[in-house]
């Protein structure tokens, strides 16, 4: 493999990581909207501690069981 190849390779990387940054970034702020009108902050905070802990598990080869009851009457349109 020849400087050049890598070189474009790293200049395309770069060129393509820009490019998400600055499309995502508004697209992520949308999101955020978007969810913060439909839940509440405590509710956000349960959610993000349950998938936590769901990846701590999941690292760990632990199986644990999220209810779809622990969610009942969020992100209702």
């Amino acid at each position: 493999m020849k400087a050049s190849e890598i070189l474009a390779f790293v200049a395309g990387a770069a060129v393509a990581t820009g490019i998400t940054l600055l499309l995502t970034t508004e697209k992520g702020k949308e999101i955020t909207k978007t969810i913060s009108e439909k839940m509440s902050r405590e509710e956000i905070d349960r959610l993000i501690e349950q998938l936590k802990k769901k990846r701590a598990c999941a690292s760990s080869g632990f199986d644990i069981d999220i209810d779809d009851d622990d969610f009942s009457g969020e992100m209702q349109d």
